[in-house]
């Protein structure tokens, strides 16, 4: 008797507002004989992990999107979501393809129990325009996680019935799919854990103090427009811009200058004079004593290190 037929399912979401959706996912898939796969088995950021989140797509048997009030981190090349490039490369590659989607009430609730944080502030455009797109393929609406169960529990029956989805256990060969459905599930635990543990190490960063200013308060100060004379007349504006990943019709902070400049003002570098004073004021940046540069202070150091961790949080 040949083994049931077991097929990679490729989960697609964004992270910090969907973790009861996406856990609710992987249990049913599981709980369906399949295999899941998706953020949970390695870190999200740059451009070798939209190469891995490709190769994985391609090893999947089946795509399924969980798309709440979000649009998710953007990916700096393509200036479109991680989610969004997920999405497009599944459909380019032919995936079986399902997609489960908030209802709008209830995303009015969930906000009322947790905030606007599962709501999208920043790119409300982006979001609205990768709904309709996703809304233009055969998709279920949830208001809860047993709705994305019953959902995936009901598709993925009809997929399992496709002759042309081989899954990764075909027919007799020797593997276990159940050590390799434990191992997937074990991994997708630890890996919550860690993002969790990075959480919270973040939330008590929030009350450290800067010179008496706290993270978000720093973060406020430095959130005026940067505008430099003499960088504008050598033609440096645009190349700031490419550099931080903003638009040139957009404005441009001290914020995302100070990470554009961050690695070089570890050992010290020559930056712009408003940037500067704006650093010193808080205490960030120091004056390089053996060069005409700035530095940066202890204190410059643990605020770029919380910075890079919010930011990595919010992916």
């Amino acid at each position: 008797m040949s083994q049931k037929k077991k097929l990679q399912v490729f989960v697609s979401s964004t992270y910090e507002d969907l973790k009861e959706e996406r856990q609710a996912a992987v249990e049913a898939i599981l709980t369906a004989g399949h295999i899941p796969a998706g953020m949970e088995l390695f870190a999200a950021g740059d451009e070798s992990q939209m190469n891995a989140i490709r190769r994985w797509i391609n090893e999947s048997d089946v795509y399924l999107l969980i798309l709440g009030g979000r649009y998710g981190s953007i990916e700096p090349k393509s200036q479109k979501s991680y989610i969004h490039l997920e999405y497009e490369f599944a459909i380019e590659r032919g995936k079986p393809f399902f997609a489960v989607v908030i209802r709008d009430d209830y995303l009015e609730e969930k906000v009322k129990k947790e905030g606007r944080r599962v709501i999208e502030t920043e790119n409300p455009q982006k979001l609205k325009e990768f709904r309709a797109q996703v809304l233009t393929k055969l998709v279920r609406f949830w208001s809860e996680a047993r709705d994305i169960k019953l959902a995936i529990l009901e598709t993925m029956s009809e997929f399992s019935r496709h002759d042309d989805l081989v899954g990764w256990i075909p027919g007799d060969e020797g593997i276990k799919a159940s050590t390799l459905t434990e191992e997937i599930a074990r991994l997708a635990k630890e890996n919550t854990s860690l993002r969790e543990q990075m959480a919270k190490a973040s939330e008590s960063l929030r009350y450290e103090s800067y010179n008496g200013l706290t993270f978000e308060q720093v973060c406020n100060e430095l959130a005026s427009d940067f505008f430099d004379e003499e960088l504008r007349d050598k033609g440096m504006i645009p190349v700031l811009h490419k550099r931080a990943h903003v638009p040139m019709d957009e404005r441009l902070t001290l914020l995302q200058c100070f990470l554009v400049y961050g690695e070089d003002l570890v050992s010290g570098t020559e930056i712009p004079d408003q940037l500067y004073r704006s650093l010193a004021l808080i205490g960030l940046i120091r004056n390089d004593v053996t060069r005409p540069y700035g530095i940066l202070t202890d204190l410059g150091k643990r605020f770029m290190l919380h910075l890079r961790n919010r930011n990595i949080n919010q992916k």
